[in-house]
């Protein structure tokens, strides 16, 4: 595990931020790459992964803070903006870069479902490096556990470490969150391939992701992400059911709209 990947100046670079901007790179390029094949704007693709950088940082800092710890943040505003401490909650950059985007292609006038289908594709290649991210700064860790694959975080500078879990065996749910994102990629290109109208490989994502994602968080056991009912449900899972269900509204939308228009 390592928290800083490198320092510059004296001042160290977060393993999560560093990983974010590496997966983020990745992504764009491998989707540049699909529009290539499809014939689809390539330009388009490329400004998809400018704006998604900004909005997925903005927005996932944006919900840590109104979700995870916003009396450290009232006490003392300007933590806000110290970005290299972490601080970083996955659905707030989904949202913000989804809204970016249908921002950015209304005024395009592109078509939405066709271009969503393309990002949804390289989406779990920046999912991965995330993860990734996750498992170098020691954040998003799992359960205490007895379970014969684990993780042991002994470096103080983790984040499971300094939540007291210090040399405590945890579920791996990074990696199990890596996998997933591997797995993901091959499904959603089989959906890809096999796609019958533009928008079914993005309902398979939120189906997919939603579902997988709301399993592996009764796994983690970073509680400070926003615990509710008791404890038993997680703000991801409460936003990954949406995510599911909405993935399964859009599928039969979609289709029902293709099979009207194809008669």
């Amino acid at each position: 595990m390592r928290p800083i990947v490198f320092e510059i100046g004296g001042v160290g670079v977060p393993a999560f931020f560093f990983m974010i901007m590496v997966g983020a790179l990745a992504a764009t390029f491998y989707a540049v790459h699909v529009a290539k094949k499809e014939g689809a704007d390539e330009v388009a693709i490329l400004d998809f992964g400018i704006i998604g950088i900004i909005a997925a940082v903005i927005g996932a800092r944006f919900f840590h803070i109104i979700v995870e710890n916003p009396s450290y943040y009232i006490e003392r505003p300007i933590r806000v903006f110290f970005f290299w401490q972490g601080g970083f909650v996955s659905i707030g950059a989904y949202i913000f870069t989804i809204i970016g985007w249908i921002i950015y292609m209304k005024k395009r006038g592109l078509d939405y479902w066709r271009y969503f289908d393309i990002a949804a594709v390289a989406v779990p290649v920046i999912i991965f490096f995330v993860r990734s991210g996750c498992f170098m700064a020691g954040c998003c860790y799992g359960k205490p556990t007895d379970f014969f694959i684990h993780l042991r975080f002994f470096n103080p500078a983790a984040l499971a470490a300094r939540y007291g879990f210090l040399g405590v065996a945890l579920h791996a749910t990074q990696v199990y969150f890596m996998l997933n994102a591997v797995i993901m990629f091959f499904v959603l290109h089989f959906v890809y391939a096999k796609r019958k109208f533009h928008g079914q490989v993005l309902a398979s994502f939120f189906i997919y992701y939603g579902l997988s994602r709301f399993l592996i968080e009764f796994l983690r056991g970073d509680a400070d992400r926003g615990m509710w009912f008791g404890g038993y449900v997680s703000t991801g899972q409460i936003a990954m059911l949406f995510s599911f269900l909405g993935g399964i509204a859009m599928w039969f939308i979609f289709s029902k709209k293709n099979r009207e228009l194809n008669g």
